[in-house]
């Protein structure tokens, strides 16, 4: 068996005091194994920066320009574009910020609920 949506069909969902919008495919389509989202950004708009309990997390740019902040050891920003695919392990600390409006699909895993961890 399998479930289908299209991602334009998903109502966003307003988290209070976080931004970007999010498209919560995951509560539509029920996955066992991983927590899928797509977040839409606009312009100048980051996530907060935060690192996860034990989900492993995968990236993929659908439209726009961002950069990425990642810290394990070092901390390196990278800009990532349509097309781009990035994962981020669990302890590594992360944000991403938007240069242009942009939608991006983020799988986490395994499909716990949010485990994020936030800088004091």
């Amino acid at each position: 068996m399998y479930d289908r949506i299209a991602i334009d069909d998903v109502e966003p969902r307003d988290i209070e005091g976080i931004e970007p919008a999010l498209l919560p495919i995951g509560l539509e389509l029920k996955p066992e194994r991983m927590r899928p989202s797509v977040w839409h950004y606009d312009a100048g708009e980051k996530n907060e920066y935060h690192r996860q309990g034990e989900q492993e997390e995968l990236y993929v740019v659908l439209d726009g320009a961002l950069e990425a902040t990642i810290e394990r050891d070092d901390r390196e920003v990278v800009e990532l574009t349509t097309g781009d695919v990035l994962v981020v392990p669990p302890e590594s600390w992360r944000q991403l910020e938007a240069i242009e409006e942009s939608r991006v699909l983020v799988v986490g895993a395994p499909n716990v609920k949010d485990d994020a961890i936030h800088e004091e």
